[in-house]
């Protein structure tokens, strides 16, 4: 029970650990309401979280092009009040909708922001899954099969649907062996 309790706190802090890293590089364009309404003594802030992520970032985004973009987006969306974006993805939507040319450093730091997220929680998943099924007892499982075990595994939802009765009946009629005597 103490190896198990262990095990769940490891994960815990490593999981958090990893979320935290995330909050610090983007927590600040995943509140759009505060990103596009906040007030001048919010500025310096925002302004620094700009530059830290564009330093991270060095290759895509520009921190302080990116500042100037978010100020720029901030007044753009002050005169069309019928298209207030609540998200992150509603903001790119609204960018996209305007060119190619318009804000490219909020466009790529949302386009990061969006894809990131997703892909470590699917590596995370499958990775956690893999975990369970490769346990010291089912160390002699091969890789072709430890790899069906692990989709299988990841892919839960979709294989409760399986009518595997009617796959068993398919499979043994196709494969019996009956040998007419008459």
């Amino acid at each position: 029970m103490k190896s198990a309790l262990d095990r769940l706190q490891q994960e815990m802090t490593t999981r958090f650990t990893r979320l935290k890293d995330l909050n610090l590089k983007f927590g600040f364009s995943l509140n759009i309401d505060g990103l596009l309404n906040s007030e001048d003594s919010d500025d310096d802030v925002l302004h620094r979280h700009c530059d830290d992520f564009g330093q991270f970032y060095d290759s895509d985004v520009d921190g302080t092009e990116l500042f100037n973009e978010i100020c720029d987006c901030r007044m753009l969306l002050k005169t069309r009040q019928d298209v207030l974006p609540t998200k992150p993805l509603e903001l790119l939507s609204f960018i996209v909708s305007y060119g190619e040319d318009f804000f490219p450093n909020l466009r790529a730091a949302l386009q990061i922001l969006l894809t990131i997220a997703v892909s470590i929680a699917g590596c995370e998943r499958s990775f956690s899954k893999l975990k369970l099924i490769l346990s010291y007892l089912r160390a002699s499982v091969g890789q072709d099969r430890l790899s069906d075990l692990a989709l299988m595994s990841v892919e839960r939802e979709a294989l409760e649907k399986v009518d595997f009765d009617g796959i068993i009946n398919q499979f043994a009629a196709s494969k019996a062996r009956k040998v007419n005597l008459v």
